[in-house]
């Protein structure tokens, strides 16, 4: 298991694998869609590993991303036992019930979902093969679970990084293979469709359409467990900021 820090990069790295896959509209929208704004999660086996909120706009403009840290606290009832922290409100409520809380916090809905598994990761991983990272080669595990580099990790440095990566000629050609694993591995509502449209957009308007960050706030112990709180306001204003409203 990696320190905590890097859990907290783990989701972010979901939302490329995100892209080479799923639905993002290529043409400004008719009006608010509830699809607009969706949850990445990654699990293993029952266990929530990590979770993203990404909010994909109109074409062109940022496409914001939140990673929200498992072991951040919240409520999901009545009673000091009703606060826990994101992994355990998983573990509790289930997909549904997580969402309903976050859908509360951030003040927006949320309509749209994706979980993947470890296992898919690792097969999409082998697939992909060798990625460029900080100028050595690594694996999509590696730089999913952080293990790529012993340093500080910025979110939306990597995230943008690993965007470029993944865009090159020798990655593009075996998009097809990732997709037949997670066409029939992945659990999502949203549509499968014109992964070639998404990279396009990437290629044209570059990396720095994504626009990351984590949820701050005042971390503390128990023991040797890690926990966070997060203002009301900071729920809201960390999307407003990544989506550049």
């Amino acid at each position: 298991m990696p320190p905590a820090g890097k859990l907290l990069n783990y989701a972010g790295r979901l939302v490329i694998l995100w892209l080479l896959v799923s639905l993002w509209p290529l043409s400004a929208a008719a009006g608010p869609d509830p699809k607009d704004n969706i949850l990445i999660f990654w699990t293993e086996n029952e266990r929530l590993k990590a979770v993203t909120l990404m909010s994909a706009q109109n074409y062109g403009e940022p496409v914001g991303i939140v990673a929200i840290p498992v072991f951040i606290r919240v409520r999901c009832g009545s009673g000091d036992s009703a606060v826990v922290t994101i992994s355990e409100a998983y573990s509790r409520l289930g997909r549904q019930g997580l969402t309903a809380i976050l859908e509360e916090l951030f003040q927006v809905p949320i309509g749209g979902y994706l979980t993947m598994d470890q296992s898919t990761l690792k097969k999409a991983s082998d697939i992909v093969g060798p990625v460029v990272m900080e100028n050595k080669l690594t694996t999509m595990v590696d730089i999913f679970e952080g293990n790529y580099t012993s340093g500080v990790i910025d979110p939306q440095s990597e995230i943008r990084h690993l965007a470029a990566a993944l865009v090159e000629p020798r990655v593009l050609i075996k998009a097809p293979k990732v997709v037949r694993i997670i066409i029939t591995e992945v659990n999502t509502n949203l549509g499968l469709t014109n992964i070639w449209h998404i990279y396009r957009a990437i290629e044209e308007r570059g990396p720095g359409i994504l626009q990351k960050k984590a949820l701050t706030g005042r971390d503390y112990f128990v023991g040797n467990s890690r926990y966070r709180d997060v203002s009301p306001e900071d729920w809201v204003s960390v999307l407003s900021e990544v989506k550049g409203v």
